[in-house]
This record gives C-alpha cells, structure tokens and sequence, in this order.
C-alpha cells in the first residue's frame, strides 16, 4: 500500500490534485518534455490562487523533490497544479 496518494497532470490539462479541501504536497517530479518545463502548485481548487510552490527543470530533463523530511507543504484550500513547457509531465505525491 502506498504511503502518499498519487496524481498525473500534463501540461495539457492543469488540474486539481485531490479533493477540495486541506492538503499537504509531499513530493513532485517533473519531466521536462521537448522544452524547458515548470510547474506551479497554487492554494486553490482552480487557476486563482496563490503560488505556495514552483519548479523548473530543463528540455529532456527531470527534477524530483522530497518534502517529507519537512513535513509537506500545507494548502488549506486545494492543491492546483499547472505545469508549462512542451509536453511536460508532473507526477505528485500528496497527503
């Protein structure tokens, strides 16, 4: 059984991660696909909320972050994820 639950979003379809309500990120990758990709993850259930955490990573590249060892980054309302780039790809782990 999976410690964290886990989501998918491409750059073609920013989305929701979970339900609506508190959460807490515990990890992400990002996969740069043909070009230099970023993500943003905002306290909101839509694109409208505040940016509480961001990532860049270069074409053909990827990056992964850990925050357990702090504890996740907490979003009171919703945890929306909008990544950018060419074929980029966000995977999430979340609480």
């Amino acid at each position: 059984m999976a410690k964290y639950i886990t989501a998918i979003v491409p750059t073609g379809s920013p989305a929701q991660v979970g339900t609506t309500g508190a959460r807490r990120l515990m990890g992400v990758s990002l996969f740069g696909g043909s070009a230099a990709s970023s993500v943003e993850f905002k306290n909101a259930a839509t694109d409208t909320g505040s940016v509480l955490y961001s990532l860049n990573c270069a074409a053909a590249d990827s990056k992964f972050v850990d925050l357990t060892e702090f504890g996740g980054i907490e979003f009171s309302t919703a945890i929306y994820c909008k990544p950018a780039g060419t074929a980029a790809i966000v995977y999430v782990w979340y609480e």
